[in-house]
């Protein structure tokens, strides 16, 4: 992927704090790779942003499911599904 150069259009800003070993692999990776930590991340993102989640294939069916709308919530719904069975 090529390195991108700081534009207009990049005026938004991320702060993100690392843990050590996270930390201490991307300094690892910008060392040997000659890209900046930032250039690193952006395309870590990028690339995460491509491939979508886990959820985008469930995406189109949320909030089309039936039934009550606290059905996961009401304990008088599992009492009564605790008692059907055998």
């Amino acid at each position: 992927m090529p390195a991108m150069y700081y534009t207009r259009s990049m005026n938004d800003t991320l702060t993100i704090r690392l843990g050590e070993k996270l930390a201490l692999a991307l300094r690892e990776e910008a060392s040997q790779t000659g890209l900046s930590k930032g250039e690193i991340a952006r395309q870590a993102i990028a690339a995460k942003l491509q491939r979508g989640g886990k959820t985008s294939a469930m995406k189109r069916y949320f909030g089309v499911m039936r039934g009550p709308s606290d059905l996961s919530t009401n304990k008088t719904y599992r009492r009564t599904w605790a008692k059907k069975r055998p």
